[in-house]
């Protein structure tokens, strides 16, 4: 099977394309992550980035860990194509911690751990045809004492 010249040059294009949608797709999730981020003041955002693809209004779930003993803040963002996002915060035992929906629509929940303990965000959009990147920050503070000697 010869290769003509017309049809290598079109698969190439077509590669390229790919990469580039598949590029300008992650440069949005950045750009989501980084204005996220950017909410997160006066915390210490912890580092990491817990960001997903939202699709045909199916819910998305992130698993995060906390630790015992620190102030925290969870911001949630979206890109605009998805709209405004609606989440709640499950324990263990799959008991809803908290309800964005509930509590006036908030982008985000301020906690503190009073234990170590694993949660799980929640992530739903209004819409059944809304698609794009969701991201869940995390901030954190350590609690202030007036106290001289240091905690370990």
């Amino acid at each position: 099977m010869k290769l003509s010249l017309k049809k290598i040059s079109t698969l190439f294009a077509a590669v390229i394309l790919s990469f580039a949608i598949n590029t300008l797709g992650l440069a949005q999730c950045k750009s989501v992550v980084k204005e996220g981020i950017n909410k997160l003041a006066p915390y210490t955002h912890n580092g990491q980035i817990n960001s997903a693809t939202i699709k045909d209004g199916k819910p998305v779930e992130i698993h995060l860990s906390f630790y015992k003993g620190l102030y925290y803040k969870l911001q949630i963002c979206s890109e605009k194509s998805v709209g405004k996002l609606n989440f709640r915060v499950l324990d263990e035992n799959s008991k809803e911690v908290y309800n964005s929906e509930t509590a006036g629509g908030a982008d985000f929940w301020n906690f503190y751990s009073n234990t170590a303990q694993e949660l799980v965000i929640e992530l739903k959009s209004p819409s059944e045809k809304s698609k794009g990147c969701v991201a869940v920050l995390v901030g954190m503070q350590i609690p202030h004492s007036n106290n001289p000697i240091r905690n370990l």
